[in-house]
């Protein structure tokens, strides 16, 4: 296995050594059903915070503010290295694709890429947060 999925399997695996310890410390501290320790954690670490679940002990309240911080941490570190992974084994391959590709039919394959760029044509005040609403046609 090589090194980018080692760290991925890493960052899954510290997401869900957090969740074990969360799903157990709400669950005998607050009293909350599992589902609902799932639920706190996730909106949590996903920085959501829909706030209709609060810990409601001191100590609870302490454990979260580490979990939040930790939590978060590792939720960014878990997407960073899928999208290094991403990166480095996907990316490589479709490069390598089109570069076979491109050998094949003597430079003449090119891949189209499609960017969505905003045109002042369809609606000459696009821009402009002032200008008066658009007439519906």
């Amino acid at each position: 296995m090589d090194e980018v999925a080692k760290k991925m399997l890493f960052a899954a695996g510290l997401v869900l050594i957090l969740y074990i310890i969360g799903i157990f410390f709400y669950h005998n501290m607050e009293g909350w059903s599992w589902v609902n320790c799932i639920y706190f954690m996730t909106s949590t670490i996903t920085t959501v915070g829909y706030g209709d679940i609060t810990p409601t002990h001191e100590v609870s309240r302490l454990f979260t503010v580490f979990f939040m911080w930790t939590g978060i941490s590792v939720g960014f570190y878990l997407i960073y290295t899928i999208s290094r992974y991403r990166e480095e084994k996907i990316d490589q391959k479709l490069m390598a694709f089109f570069k076979e590709k491109e050998t094949e039919t003597g430079g003449k394959f090119k891949p189209t890429v499609f960017e969505a760029k905003p045109t002042l044509k369809s609606n000459p005040n696009a821009f402009n947060p002032s200008a008066p609403p658009r007439k519906k046609r």
